[in-house]
């Protein structure tokens, strides 16, 4: 083989390698929870299962975040005054798509974010 084949054959190698590598990367995936109209919410991890029928429980494992806006009718008929949300953080958890509600695990963070 001559040198310009060899410097090829490398850059093809690497240029796969980087290919592999971009595409190993998992993204988190996102999904919206319709538990209530009036608390809308919003879930992201590495890994979503989510049951057949629903409702069923929503498993998320890896870099939770879990997404709630702080909302509340100002009377009944009018529309949502929203003040930001309310964002849990955890290694894993479950969600009732039905109720909303959570099971956290796992270096679980609560914090209010505008």
């Amino acid at each position: 083989m001559t040198y310009p084949e060899v410097a090829l054959m490398k850059l093809f190698a690497l240029a796969a390698l980087g290919a592999l590598a971009l595409f190993a990367q998992d993204e988190p995936k996102h999904l919206a929870v319709p538990a209530s109209p009036d608390r809308p919410m919003t879930v992201k991890a590495d890994q979503i299962e989510r049951g057949a029928p629903y409702p069923s429980t929503i498993h998320l494992k890896g870099n939770v975040e879990i997404r709630t806006g702080v909302c509340v009718r100002t009377q009944p008929g009018n529309s949502l005054s929203c003040d930001g949300y309310t964002v849990l953080r955890a290694e894993e958890a479950d969600v009732q798509e039905d109720t909303g509600a959570v099971e956290a695990r796992g270096n679980v963070r609560l914090t209010h974010e505008k």
